[in-house]
């Protein structure tokens, strides 16, 4: 048998990189599953971004992005308890903030997030935010490419096409940098960065820190009965 010249293969490697990507192999979009989470938020208080009631005496505005680990941990660990026991009775408003700083996929993800609100409304943003930050793995390495956030959007119900247009919707993709920007001018240097009624503190803190802060708070803002 004659031994295969360079050019027979070279073509055998092109028809095989082919059917690799055609069957999806090499097509990370298509061979990555999703995780789903099931997450769950007192739907009445959802107000696009924010959610809790207006006239909860603590607000905290959250600068996070979806690409920061710290912040998927404070995101998957933090929250959702925080939700429960402030949010949810009426303690604490919470605000997400965008701060993109991370890269073209941080800034992706954030306008994704913008999008899924604008398309689906409801609380789609806070769902489409739990699926981002459950569905992080590395960092500007593919993890939030186009096809990704579309396999996301979808999962909501979002129609694809409808989707990925908006994903070039300069309003959306201004309204992200323009936050971003003012973060840092606001000081925001490292995610995620809580604000506090005003007061900035950087990091993710254990939740039984953060629930000591929160409640020394509360006390001061609502003297004992009596007092």
């Amino acid at each position: 048998m004659l031994p295969l010249t360079i050019a027979a293969i070279a073509i055998g490697a092109v028809i095989v990189g082919v059917l690799l990507i055609t069957s999806g192999v090499l097509d990370r979009s298509r061979t990555r599953e999703l995780v789903l989470p099931t997450l769950s938020r007192p739907t009445a208080l959802v107000d696009d971004r924010a959610v809790g009631a207006p006239d909860a005496p603590i607000t905290i505005e959250v600068w996070e992005d979806f690409q920061c680990p710290a912040c998927g941990m404070f995101a998957r660990s933090t929250e959702p308890r925080l939700l429960e026991e402030y949010v949810g009775t009426g303690k604490v408003r919470l605000v997400y903030r965008d701060m993109a700083f991370l890269g073209q996929e941080s800034i992706d993800a954030a306008v994704a997030a913008r999008a899924a609100q604008q398309l689906l409304g409801g609380d789609a943003f806070w769902r489409y935010h739990d699926l981002l930050f459950h569905n992080q793995d590395g960092e500007n390495e593919g993890a939030f490419d186009r096809n990704v956030l579309a396999d996301m959007a979808v999962s909501l119900g979002i129609d694809r096409d409808a989707f990925l247009a908006a994903l070039d919707d300069p309003a959306l993709i201004h309204a992200v940098e323009t936050e971003t920007r003012a973060g840092a001018q606001a000081g925001v240097s490292s995610t995620p960065t809580l604000v506090i009624d005003g007061m900035p503190h950087a990091g993710a803190p254990p939740y039984s820190a953060l629930a000591e802060y929160l409640d020394e708070q509360l006390a001061s803002i609502t003297p004992a009965a009596g007092g």
